[in-house]
């Protein structure tokens, strides 16, 4: 694999590429989610919320330990990246349902990366 190549596809962050160092094959496949690392502070997304979330297990920390005891209402929201820690991303955002903005239910909170996934963003 050429060096400047390798260099390249090692700063993609918006999908995970397959390569073999020993051959020019590059696999990459099309996208149809953006990952949690491709996110940008400041920016507005589409967000689905993950049902563990909503409805955590009796021994979920997340709600008490990150979020001051709430759990957001809604699985949809149309949501501002506020902050990333690790593997944590903070969002400020709106409730949406059935493709309406329902700007009296807001909610601002973490969610780990596996609690979430982006729709789209705005």
């Amino acid at each position: 694999m050429n060096k400047v190549i390798k260099d390249q596809l090692s700063k993609v962050r918006s999908t995970t590429i397959d390569y073999d160092n020993n051959s020019t094959d590059i696999f990459i496949p099309k996208m149809t989610r953006v990952i949690p690392q491709a996110l940008n502070i400041g920016d507005i997304y589409l967000i689905k919320i993950d049902d563990s979330v909503i409805h955590p297990a009796s021994n979920s920390t997340l709600a008490s330990n990150w979020n001051a005891g709430n759990i957001p209402k809604y699985s949809i929201y149309q949501a501002e990246l506020v902050d990333k820690i690790g593997k944590m991303y903070k969002f400020n955002g709106i409730a949406v349902e059935d493709g309406r903005p329902l700007y009296s239910e807001n909610w601002f909170g973490w969610f780990p990366e596996n609690g979430f996934y982006v729709i789209n963003k705005l």
